[in-house]
């Protein structure tokens, strides 16, 4: 008897939806692919709208050259193009589309409806199509250019769906597309609309700065030198940010290979290398490159969103970055700005001399960060508070390692204590009782800080601001992107508000806010949007923001603020809890006086040596007086 076969064709429909999972991840690869054909397509305005994140809608019309109702068939077809004619044609590509597997990948997991008109003509063509297959092809009336609506992504799809994440995400994601693409092309018009509100609107400009500036706002591009290298076949330009300005994570590195935005190990190894030695090494720089190279010594067919490319000859691309921003920082240092020797003094702080802890002024009878009143004895001006040898306690302290560890003996034990990890630990843990016991004080501005919020950001404290409230801030929008910080909590300084305020956003920004269903059935029933679903639907189903999820969940049961003060609380919460701990903290390389130490292990003590940072950084290591007899061979 013959064995049936065990290997089978795919059928074209099931074919189609794994081709479509290469190019089309989630809303924001639409977004993505859609603006490129449109920017191929010599569009000089762009309009991008979504409905519930582009889970409902997703629509994107340019005034670009159009498609004649002879092209609109055989765009929706798989590896239908205008821009490739022979093989050698994939070495000198222009264009940022290529591949002709955007529309029907979309179309396959889409219902789409696609309106366009070239410029000759009096009449368009629409075209409907559901699941890749096209239902309908007619004549309409229309401006020239195209109108593509893709509804229902992934309807037929549920798995794919199911992965998803929040409406406010996905919308994080597609802004995030939308921004890095309207930054490359600043002589084009982008508008971005959300649910009828527009969000962005990018007018066209001759000047590249202009356009960063819109985008990032304008204290960050104050921050940022213009850089410019020329050599053989290889161009840079672009902006880096002054050594006196950095962000917590590298979301602020925009990479463009002939105007495509790309990730790149290379570039971006040889970016951060020449920042070494002028930036700390948990600081990433703000760069925006334009690095122009031939077409034929770059292969962008390496991946399948477009997402990476191969260079010829990495090295010379690496080269060519190194030196072009290190030229530039070493420029701004002769030109009188801000040098790298200015940067590490601010990151210390203040003279060795001066008190340490980043929240108080001085060492005396004071309330500390929470309300209570300490006593600390006071060296006398210019004396140096004597070393006892007496012990007070259960330790001792010996004495500080490079500024960085605390040394003491106890029982038999040499403790060593990462000063950052100890006092973060310490801080987050006040923290977290005095938000529980609604005891965080409040401080009212006589004058009120001023904020400029990039369009992510300020998404971000939108859905955060009841928690910002919480913890005794009080923030209000008075413009586009402006805020006015009008309240702080006590134990931060004014001057120090804006900075706290961008870098909890930073942190909410890497915060996954997707939490998994413990009641998720296998059938993906519960966690997926049903594919036919109704405005309603969506704002009640899980794909709904977490945030704003437990927000409300907090107002119903008659929480203060809609925030939780009992348990775990919320993500967000403790988010920014543990970045307002972290950012008080004493730094690493920071000298310590012996009474400062002194009050940080008082208050550490009572926790476990196995305790660590809210980040997750141990604050302890123990060395045992026999392991160390051993070591000096001693019996």
């Amino acid at each position: 008897m013959i064995k049936e076969n065990k290997i089978r064709v795919l059928p074209e429909a099931i074919a189609q939806k794994i081709a479509a999972g290469e190019v089309i991840e989630r809303p924001a690869s639409v977004v993505k692919e859609l603006m490129e054909n449109a920017i191929d397509a010599g569009a000089s305005e762009i309009v991008v709208e979504l409905k519930s994140g582009g889970l409902q809608l997703i629509r994107v019309v340019d005034n670009g050259e159009g498609m004649g109702p002879g092209d609109v068939p055989l765009a929706l077809q798989r590896f239908a193009t205008s821009k490739i004619r022979e093989a050698e044609d994939l070495y000198a590509i222009e264009t940022l589309g290529f591949r002709g597997e955007a529309l029907p990948s979309i179309s396959s997991v889409s219902q789409m409806i696609l309106r366009t008109r070239p410029s000759p003509s009096i009449s368009g063509t629409k075209v409907v199509s559901e699941g890749g297959e096209v239902k309908q092809i007619s004549e309409t009336g229309c401006p020239v250019g195209t109108e593509i609506e893709v509804h229902q992504l992934f309807y037929n799809f549920p798995v794919r769906r199911k992965f998803l994440k929040s409406i406010r995400t996905e919308l994080r994601y597609a802004l995030q597309h939308f921004l890095r693409i309207s930054l490359a092309h600043p002589a084009i018009t982008f508008k971005f609309i959300h649910d009828g509100r527009k969000l962005e609107e990018l007018l066209k400009t001759d000047s590249t700065l202009v356009r960063v500036e819109a985008v990032l706002g304008k204290e960050v591009s104050e921050q940022l030198e213009a850089i410019r290298f020329e050599e053989d076949e290889i161009r840079i330009d672009g902006f880096v940010s002054l050594p006196s300005f950095s962000k917590r994570i590298g979301d602020g590195i925009s990479i463009y290979i002939n105007r495509r935005y790309v990730k790149d190990r290379i570039i971006y190894k040889a970016l951060l290398d020449a920042y070494r030695h002028i930036l700390p090494g948990d600081r990433y720089p703000v760069a925006i490159l334009f690095i122009r190279v031939s077409p034929s010594s770059v292969d962008v067919n390496v991946h399948p969103t477009k997402a990476e490319v191969k260079f010829k000859d990495p090295e010379k691309v690496y080269q060519a970055v190194w030196s072009s921003v290190r030229r530039a920082l070493e420029e701004t240092s002769l030109n009188g700005k801000r040098t790298s020797t200015e940067r590490v003094q601010e990151v210390l702080g203040h003279d060795e001399s001066q008190p340490s802890f980043p929240f108080q002024h001085s060492w005396k009878h004071r309330p500390t960060a929470w309300g209570e009143e300490v006593i600390v004895p006071k060296a006398a001006e210019g004396e140096e508070m004597a070393w006892e040898t007496e012990r007070k306690g259960p330790y001792r302290i010996v004495g500080q390692l490079w500024g960085t560890y605390i040394l003491c003996e106890t029982e038999g034990m040499l403790l060593v204590i990462d000063q950052h990890a100890a006092h973060e630990r310490v801080l987050y843990e006040n923290l977290k009782k005095r938000f529980d016991e609604q005891a965080i004080v409040s401080e009212n501005l006589l004058l009120p800080v001023l904020i400029e919020l990039s369009l992510e950001e300020s998404l971000l404290f939108d859905s955060a601001k009841a928690v910002f409230e919480a913890i005794g801030f009080e923030i209000e929008s008075v413009g586009k992107r402006l805020y006015a910080i009008r309240s702080i909590p006590s134990f931060i300084e004014q001057k120090e508000a804006a900075e706290r305020v961008r870098e909890m956003l930073e942190e909410l920004s890497v915060v996954n806010p997707v939490r998994k269903s413990s009641t998720s059935k296998r059938d993906g029933s519960h966690g997926a949007i049903n594919p036919m679903f109704t405005q309603n639907e969506i704002n009640s189903s899980p794909l709904q923001d977490p945030i704003e999820a437990e927000l409300r969940t907090g107002q119903a049961a008659g929480l203060s603020n809609g925030v939780k003060r009992e348990g775990e609380g919320t993500a967000a919460l403790h988010t920014l809890l543990i970045s307002l701990a972290c950012h008080s903290a004493v730094r690493a390389n920071f000298p310590l006086r012996k009474e400062e130490m002194e009050e940080l292990i008082r208050n550490l003590y009572p926790f476990n040596p196995s305790t660590t940072c809210p980040h997750g950084r141990p604050v302890f290591q123990l060395f045992s007086l026999d392991e160390l007899n051993r070591r000096f061979k001693r019996s």
